[in-house]
C-alpha cells in the first residue's frame, strides 16, 4: 500500500492559543455539528469514508464517519464554553491541554487523515474483527438488541450475514457491519 503524500493544507496542525480535542456528539450529529462549526469558525476535523449498503436490490454509497460519535476541534476554552451552552448536539468536549497529549493526537490525526485518503481509492472493511462464529450484538434498526452468531462475512455489500434461530428453524440475514458490536466473553 503507498499513501499519498498530504498536501501541507491537508495537514493537521497546532493552533496557536488553541488546543485540539474532541467532542463527543448525540448520535447521527457528525456532519451538521462539522457544519456548523466550520460556519462559526472552528477548526474541526470529522473523517468520512465512503460506506456502501444495500436499499431495495442498488448499493448505495454514503459518506459516514470513520468514528462514529466524535469529532475532533481546536478550540479555546471560551469557544468550548460557549459550544458546551450553544449546540444542543454536543454532549462533552475533551481538550487535550499537555503538550505531549496534543501533540500526541495531532499525530494521530494526520494518520487518520492519510488513512482516509487511502479509503477513497481502496476498499476498507468495516468491522474486520468480526468474523465467521463470533456472537453479536446487533445495535440499530428493526433487530436492535437481538444478540445472534455470525454465518459469513459478505465484503462486497458491506453485510455480515447473521444466524436466527427461531422454532428449530435457522434464518440467515444480512446486518450492516457497523451496526454489529462483538460480544467478547
Amino acid at each position: 500500500m503507498v499513501f499519498e503524500d498530504l498536501s501541507e493544507s491537508q495537514y493537521i496542525n497546532k493552533v496557536p492559543q488553541k488546543y485540539w480535542g474532541f467532542a463527543y456528539l448525540r448520535p447521527r450529529s457528525e456532519k451538521k455539528t462539522a457544519l456548523s462549526l466550520n460556519g462559526k469558525g472552528i477548526m474541526c476535523y470529522l473523517p468520512l469514508m465512503a460506506v456502501g449498503r444495500m436499499h431495495h436490490g442498488t448499493k448505495v454509497i454514503s459518506q459516514k464517519p470513520m468514528l462514529p460519535g466524535y469529532i475532533f476541534l481546536a478550540v479555546n476554552d471560551e469557544e468550548r464554553t460557549e459550544l458546551k451552552k450553544t449546540d444542543n448536539n454536543i454532549i462533552h468536549i475533551e481538550l487535550l491541554r499537555s503538550a505531549a497529549a496534543e501533540n500526541k493526537l495531532i499525530e494521530e490525526l494526520n494518520a487518520l487523515r492519510r488513512f482516509e485518503l487511502l479509503a477513497q481509492k481502496e476498499r476498507v472493511l468495516i468491522n474486520p474483527g468480526i468474523q465467521k462464529g463470533d456472537r453479536v450484538l446487533i445495535t440499530e434498526g428493526p433487530l436492535k438488541g437481538l444478540t445472534t452468531e455470525v454465518i459469513r462475512r459478505n465484503d462486497e455489500c458491506d453485510s455480515i450475514v447473521v444466524n436466527i434461530s427461531i422454532l428449530n428453524r435457522n434464518i440467515e440475514y444480512p446486518v450492516s457491519a457497523e451496526i454489529l458490536e462483538k460480544i467478547t466473553a
